[in-house]
């Protein structure tokens, strides 16, 4: 073996102590669906969000184990719909200009784009949390799944304990990010409607530059041009 692939090797071998060396395959997990989030969180589309959020199924169970009280799915849906469809109404005479007997809506899709981009960037935020505090109480569970557990044990004052706080969290969050969820579903749906094509996120050129662009601009940048 070379020098080179030597070291190599040697700095990827898990070293004695090295939690890297010793990790779960749960912890392995998390962390690739965390990676995976974290990626979703610079762009994330409406079906980011929906594999975040608690299903209808979900929250029905949630809602009636848990004594919530969930969102009107067809209310939220709702106002998704007329925040994006009032401003088209509305701003449709000032924002679309004509060009040689055509309508020119470059500004308003801009401005419907970043309104959407709103909505489900809010939505995914909320799920993105619902997620984590799901997982914290996953983790609790699982912990100390054992005959000397005592996370489930009533506290000492007769309140809630350590794991049923956790759940009682996630549950609470569960019935926000469902109710965002569909208040984002209804947006898109309204900008499709009055656009005329699906909302996307919003995608930097960089990130969609070919390998040869990006050496290309690696060159221009060298030369100041």
């Amino acid at each position: 073996m070379s020098d080179v692939k030597n070291t190599v090797s040697k700095a990827n071998s898990p070293r004695k102590g090295d939690a890297a060396g010793s990790v779960s395959s749960a912890r392995a997990r998390q962390f690739h669906e965390t990676e995976q989030r974290m990626k979703a969180q610079r762009s994330p589309s409406l079906a980011n969000v929906e594999l975040l959020a608690p299903s209808d199924d979900q929250i029905a169970l949630i809602s009636a184990r848990f004594g919530l009280d969930v969102a009107d799915v067809d209310e939220m849906i709702g106002l998704g719909l007329s925040t994006v469809r009032d401003q088209y109404e509305v701003l449709r005479p000032v924002l679309v200009t004509s060009f040689n007997g055509e309508d020119d809506f470059k500004a308003i899709k801009i401005h419907l784009d970043r309104i959407v981009d709103a909505l489900v960037r809010s939505a995914h935020g909320a799920a993105n949390y619902y997620e984590t505090r799901r997982q914290l109480a996953k983790d609790a569970k699982d912990k100390w799944a054992n005959e000397h557990r005592d996370d489930d044990r009533m506290g000492i004052d007769g309140q809630d304990n350590y794991t049923g706080r956790l759940r009682r969290v996630a549950a609470e969050h569960a019935v926000k990010a469902y109710a965002l969820y569909h208040i984002a579903s209804g947006a898109c749906a309204a900008y499709a409607e009055v656009m005329g094509e699906e909302w996307q996120p919003y995608q930097s050129r960089a990130n969609n530059r070919t390998v040869s662009q990006e050496a290309a601009a690696a060159l221009d940048e060298a030369l100041g041009i």
